[in-house]
């Protein structure tokens, strides 16, 4: 047989393929699998907006709170000091008992800013209980500080002297001129926890005040 006719047979032999074959063609011995490297594929990224962000777009931010710290109010300042007359007026009673004014407030600057009033108060209270003027002389240049003790003040330290020191009265004044600073000692805080003690160790109301 020849060529031409082997040929016509194996076509009229082999089924006819419909148009719309299922099947791809074979590949070509040149084809890969694999994409062409030097064509551009089409990336899809997402696109960013060129409008710039203000500081108004964004949300506002709280203020940081801090602890609030408790003031604290300054100490009271020293009273000013008296007009010059009132200060003359204090410098010339007080000489005029015998005492040396700037002696005094060397010792208890306080007496500056002291009353005329609250001074003869204190004077007077003393002079009521029969101390003399040498006696108040002494008694003030001893201890100074009676001398801005009120009288409201003095009045319990006469009272404890007398009731529970069992200081006679007729004693009460040597009692004093001994001891000027008892005036000036306060009952609760010094007067009163030093007779107990004395006491638990033995120690008399009046050896106390002898000594």
């Amino acid at each position: 047989m020849s060529l031409i006719s082997l040929s016509h047979a194996m076509q009229d032999t082999l089924p006819v393929l419909p148009k719309n074959n299922p099947f791809p063609p074979l590949l070509s011995p040149h084809h890969h699998d694999f994409p062409l490297l030097s064509r551009p594929k089409n990336l899809h990224f997402p696109t960013f907006s060129s409008r710039t962000i203000t500081p108004t777009s964004l949300p506002p931010k709280p203020n940081p709170k801090f602890p609030q710290i408790p003031s604290t109010s300054p100490p009271p300042p020293m009273p000013p000091p008296n007009s010059h007359s009132d200060f003359q007026e204090k410098m010339l009673y007080l000489e005029s008992i015998g005492l040396d004014f700037f002696s005094l407030i060397q010792h208890h600057p306080p007496i500056i800013f002291a009353s005329l009033h609250d001074l003869k108060s204190t004077v007077d209270f003393l002079a009521s209980l029969s101390f003399t003027t040498l006696e108040l002389r002494r008694i003030l240049s001893m201890c100074p500080h009676i001398l801005t003790v009120k009288p409201t003040s003095l009045l319990p330290i006469f009272t404890f002297l007398l009731r529970e020191a069992h200081v006679n009265g007729s004693d009460l004044k040597k009692v004093i001129n001994r001891r000027p600073r008892l005036l000036a000692c306060n009952v609760e805080t010094q007067l009163r926890p030093t007779l107990y003690f004395l006491q638990s160790i033995g120690i008399s109301e009046l050896q106390w005040m002898a000594r």
